[in-house]
């Protein structure tokens, strides 16, 4: 009986203490080219307070494309993390993002697709996840879980722009009194 609590013990310590469960949009509006082709994304900006380890899990994913030739459900992760942050005078901050992991098929296993799984990402701060598609013009839906070890605060990148845009909205109205 001890060895099996102790067992219990240790497969315990190594769960997270956080999960977080997502879906991220791949639309027709948000997209960017590669190699002269078009692909869809979602954009998620991860926050800690301080050092975080995290795990990227893909569960699901409803993924089509309007090409025939394009028919997989293979989503895609990008991983980025901010190298420099650079104030260049009145017109705001520029930031350097480096690629830090990606993958797509970390969950071969699961027959609905070939789905991302990134395990053990250290990151200090900020970290910057980019979901994508392998395929080219592929919109839907991806679901994934972020595991880790410290608190995160995630935010879906239209949320990001529109609190940027009301931060800045009210530093003109509180420059202008």
């Amino acid at each position: 009986m001890r060895k099996l609590l102790a067992l219990l013990a240790l497969c315990g310590s190594a769960f997270a203490d956080y999960e977080y469960d997502l879906t991220a949009t791949l639309s027709e509006g948000n997209y960017f080219f590669q190699e002269q082709e078009k692909f869809h994304y979602d954009v998620f900006r991860i926050y800690t307070d301080g050092d975080a380890t995290v795990t990227f899990d893909n569960y699901d994913a409803d993924l089509f494309s309007y090409q025939d030739e394009y028919d997989y459900n293979d989503p895609y992760l990008y991983l980025y993390s901010i190298e420099n942050r650079v104030f260049d005078g009145t017109s705001g901050f520029a930031e350097v993002y480096t690629l830090q992991a990606s993958d797509d098929d970390g969950n071969e296993e699961l027959e609905e697709g070939l789905f991302f799984y990134l395990a053990d990402v250290e990151f200090s701060n900020e970290l910057v996840a980019v979901i994508t598609s392998y395929d080219p013009e592929s919109v839907g839906t991806v679901d994934f879980k972020i595991y880790s070890d410290a608190p995160l605060t995630v935010v879906p990148e239209p949320a990001t722009i529109l609190l940027v845009g009301l931060a800045g909205g009210a530093l003109i109205l509180s420059r202008k009194r």
